[in-house]
């Protein structure tokens, strides 16, 4: 008995099928974020591999179920009401946590202390999924404009011990540190075909998150330690004379102490003025929202803090 033929028009039918899938898949993603205002927050960069999108109005939903709003201005940082005779800049290095994830602009730490610096000029360069690897990136492209009395503040966390040996995140190439000859040297990200068709493509961005894991099989602390100590130093190094290096650090106490039994002063050494923010954070369990971010609780209780060491 022979096998039966496929007619034609199934067969074209089913290309059509294929081919017309991925149309629809698109059509309905960009259908959906339109309709909830999820326009994008990143847009790939050659130095970084991505920044915040400029220009942007969104809003999203944070861990606890909350509406929060994005604004960002032409350099894609958070819009803040600000003095234009401001002189006194303050340059902030951080992630998700230094751009304010899950709370609106007005209750973020460095909007909460800018009332009573009255002159002082923020520049907040936070961006979401960050390593200290690409802070420092971004502090290399900010560090002309600081002049003596201006202030650098870096904010460490827990999730940087990973991220700085990272060297995808998210379906986005990453610089990267690497060790050669007893060094380390900075490598810029490998921005390819994907990154370049994921700006473009709802899909694409939607096909990297789920292809390419984020999560390291294995985390050495020593080696983080290692590249956050190095990139620490060249900043000191780097800043020009008379701006003051402040670094609040969260996790190296209840982080890495148990692991490796080390102290919350291990990078006090490239500052000139160290804040432990485990202590801060820990004392309201309502200072953290449900995925480890700051509550709007918790970024007043960290500004508290930080106004002490930047009025002084």
């Amino acid at each position: 008995m022979g096998h039966r033929r496929v007619p034609v028009h199934w067969i074209a039918l089913l290309l059509g099928v294929f081919a017309g899938a991925p149309v629809a898949a698109e059509a309905a993603l960009r259908l959906y974020a339109s309709y909830t205002k999820r326009d994008r927050l990143f847009r790939s960069d050659p130095q970084t591999g991505w920044s915040n999108a400029p220009n942007l109005l969104t809003k999203r939903i944070n861990a606890a179920g909350e509406e929060w709003s994005i604004r960002t201005d032409q350099y894609g940082q958070r819009l803040i009401a600000q003095k234009p005779s401001a002189r006194h800049r303050i340059l902030i290095l951080g992630d998700s946590l230094s751009f304010g994830e899950g709370i609106d602009i007005k209750d973020r730490f460095d909007v909460k202390m800018l009332s009573a610096l009255p002159g002082a000029h923020i520049i907040n360069t936070g961006t979401m999924g960050y390593g200290t690897d690409q802070e420092y990136v971004v502090f290399r492209n900010w560090k002309h404009l600081l002049e003596s009395g201006d202030t650098v503040l870096i904010v460490l966390n827990q999730s940087d011990y990973f991220d700085v040996l990272r060297r995808r995140f998210f379906g986005r190439a990453k610089p990267y540190f690497e060790k050669v000859d007893g060094s380390f040297v900075l490598r810029p990200p490998p921005v390819g075909l994907w990154e370049r068709w994921s700006d473009r493509s709802r899909v694409a961005s939607v096909v990297a998150r789920f292809i390419e894991p984020t999560a390291l099989e294995s985390l050495d602390p020593s080696q983080s330690i290692e590249i956050i100590r190095f990139i620490l130093g060249r900043i000191r190094e780097e800043v020009p004379r008379g701006v003051r290096v402040v670094l609040a650090h969260q996790g190296t106490r209840d982080f890495l102490g148990p692991k490796l039994g080390l102290s919350s002063t291990i990078f006090c050494q490239f500052a000139d003025v160290c804040i432990d923010l485990d202590d801060v954070l820990a004392a309201d369990p309502a200072h953290l929202l449900p995925d480890g971010h700051w509550s709007a609780s918790g970024h007043a209780a960290v500004a508290q803090v930080l106004f002490k060491a930047l009025r002084d």
